[in-house]
């Protein structure tokens, strides 16, 4: 099942929506570009609207959760907690007063954070906002303890129908670590969603912006960072 970036607004890093349908298509070589770039753009425009609770899934009926609670780990690898980043970049010198962002995320990370355990029938739950410290890569960590189906889905296409050489949307694995790809027709590759999952926990990165967006073996790691100080 895959989980969609950027619930505020479009991700600078994804690609931007295909023309609409009454654009005149290519002939020859160029059909299977003019596919692909209509097939991501209605999946992109979907997921924006859609945003993070396609991981989770609405329907409640947690079979093996548990409502006890759960804590954010204050750094995973490079990366820290928004209310943590702060005195970070203070310490090291760094410019910018980030206490009207810092006080947003955490409104907006609570709010999440109560969506998320209600969407899994009150399991326990915790969404923080991640960066770096010089602001380059930043990510959500979504927490829950409760199952998710593993591998994800991602619905299927012919890339060679589409004329490309991977489909628009794809499950890649990296150990016990599933990724949701989004493969645009330039060649790149953008990070929908990592998870790993268990019994009773799910452990998941999403909304990834900056250069990790652009390398799942490293959300892959970041997931392996956050389960291991959580499970």
């Amino acid at each position: 099942m895959s989980m969609e970036p950027q619930p505020g607004g479009w991700s600078p890093q994804l690609p931007p929506p295909s023309q609409g349908a009454g654009a005149p298509a290519p002939s020859g070589g160029g059909r299977g570009i003019a596919v692909v770039a209509a097939v991501v753009g209605v999946v992109v425009g979907a997921g924006l609207a859609s945003g993070a609770w396609l991981l989770f899934g609405g329907g409640g009926g947690a079979v093996g959760g548990s409502s006890a609670a759960v804590s954010a780990p204050a750094r995973l690898g490079d990366y820290y907690r928004y209310p943590d980043l702060a005195q970070v970049r203070k310490r090291d010198g760094q410019s910018g007063d980030m206490t009207e962002m810092v006080n947003r995320q955490a409104k907006w990370d609570k709010e999440s954070s109560t969506r998320l355990s209600a969407s899994r029938d009150g399991a326990g739950a915790v969404v923080q906002q991640y960066a770096n410290e010089e602001l380059e890569s930043m990510f959500s960590l979504e927490v829950v303890r409760s199952p998710s189906p593993s591998p994800q889905y991602v619905s299927y296409s012919d890339p060679k129908y589409l004329g490309v050489d991977k489909p628009p949307d794809e499950m890649v694995a990296f150990g016990p670590v599933s990724c949701v790809v989004r493969n645009d027709p330039s060649g790149q590759t953008f990070v929908v969603n990592c998870l790993r999952t268990s019994g009773d926990l799910t452990v998941a990165v999403t909304h990834v912006n900056g250069d990790l967006g652009g390398k799942p073996e490293a959300v892959a790691d970041v997931v392996n960072e956050a389960w291991s100080q959580l499970g």
